[in-house]
């Protein structure tokens, strides 16, 4: 299999390819490839949103007792609050092996439509994560430690139609011997849902590799 690069600038010519990239990328892989038309417009269609992850540190003593469960990261803000923290993990309680001296909260800032959020300075992006953090658990004084971290286009949207443009992207990607496709795009952005979708991106792979080199060794013997 030859898949080409961005603007043709690259060749890689390999036995089997899994592309384990945005809708974006991906399309731009594919894009030529023949049989992958189909997938190519589905990739097209994925729309997605940027997200900052704002860290941030307190002594435990800030917090008003000790901070029970997780965070609120297992539902979403929903966006008629109008808060600009859509989620919130209390890192040192879900890991406990990162408790220390301090407490380390994780702050999920942006969703789809709110991308002006994301381009406040980091200072900006720390207090509205303060603020917010404050009025939900109440949490004195200000964060020892913060750390913002922006990732663009990184949270693919599930939108209307969603599952057919999947089943198109694996169909497509299915008849091409060698191919397989995998991540968040797919089945979900959970990290356990990921894996499954590496694994079983990778056991289509290996198949079609070992098939493929039995098929040459049979041809070789049958040569000899």
């Amino acid at each position: 299999m030859s898949v080409g690069a961005a603007g043709g600038q690259e060749h890689i010519d390999a036995d089997a390819v899994v592309i384990a990239v945005p809708a974006g990328p991906a399309g731009k892989l594919l894009a030529g490839v023949p049989g992958t038309a189909s997938a190519v417009s589905a990739f097209a269609e994925v729309p997605y949103s940027s997200v900052a992850m704002v860290t941030l540190a307190y002594p435990r003593s800030a917090f008003p007792g000790p901070l029970a469960g997780r965070g609120y990261a297992a539902y979403r803000v929903p966006a008629v609050e109008g808060k600009a923290v859509k989620e919130v993990t209390f890192t040192t309680v879900k890991w406990p092996h990162l408790a220390g001296e301090v407490e380390i909260v994780r702050c999920s800032i942006g969703r789809f439509g709110e991308e002006h959020l994301l381009g406040r300075d980091d200072a900006d992006l720390v207090a509205l994560a303060t603020a917010e953090l404050a009025e939900a658990t109440g949490v004195r004084g200000a964060p020892v430690a913060s750390r913002v971290s922006r990732w663009a286009d990184a949270l693919p949207q599930y939108t209307v139609g969603h599952f057919e443009r999947v089943r198109r992207i694996r169909e497509s990607v299915a008849a091409q011997p060698g191919l397989a496709v995998c991540g968040a795009l797919y089945d979900g952005v959970g990290v356990g849902v990921c894996m499954a979708s590496a694994r079983q991106a990778t056991d289509q792979v290996l198949a079609w590799v070992q098939q493929n080199a039995a098929a040459r060794s049979v041809a070789v013997g049958a040569s000899t």
